[in-house]
């Protein structure tokens, strides 16, 4: 009997705790994600300006950020000439492909005076690695093949 309400205590503690934890981020007090939405016209004023040789983004893409203990997902969308169209404070079921990067590198790129620019360098530094979303084979492969060979394709 008395491990029954010991467990629904638990139960209760965990859920409130996650809940907690969403309702902090989508409650605007996420300031990272706000650097990056400020960030988004002048990285897509830059966009045509770098050659990111045979990377292409179109279609949407999960962003992984290591921040310090906690660990934050968004998703980005972009056109054929690798333009953000949409971007979210959420990880999207719908995306091919993953980033995984860090806090510091993410808001380098978003305070850069050419976003895309400096985007291009995290990828070719390995501060931003690209690889197919969890499921994704085939983008998986080809991300594998471009990470091997980046030093010289980009």
């Amino acid at each position: 009997m008395t491990r029954t309400p010991v467990l629904l205590m638990v139960a209760v503690l965990l859920v409130s705790a996650l809940a907690g934890g969403a309702v902090a981020q989508s409650d605007g007090e996420d300031d990272l994600y706000t650097m990056v939405e400020d960030m988004v016209p002048t990285y897509n004023e830059n966009a045509d300006s770098i050659d990111l040789g045979p990377v292409n983004l179109a279609g949407t893409t999960n962003i992984y950020v290591e921040d310090g203990d906690e660990a934050r997902v968004y998703s980005v969308t972009m056109d054929e000439q690798n333009r953000i169209t949409d971007l979210d404070d959420s990880r999207s079921e719908d995306a091919v492909r993953k980033i995984t990067t860090d806090r510091a590198t993410l808001e380098g790129i978003a305070a850069a005076d050419n976003p895309a620019a400096a985007f291009r360098t995290a990828v070719v530094n390995d501060d931003i690695v690209i690889s197919g979303e969890d499921g994704q084979f085939i983008e998986g492969v080809k991300w594998a093949v471009v990470n091997l060979f980046k030093g010289l394709l980009l």
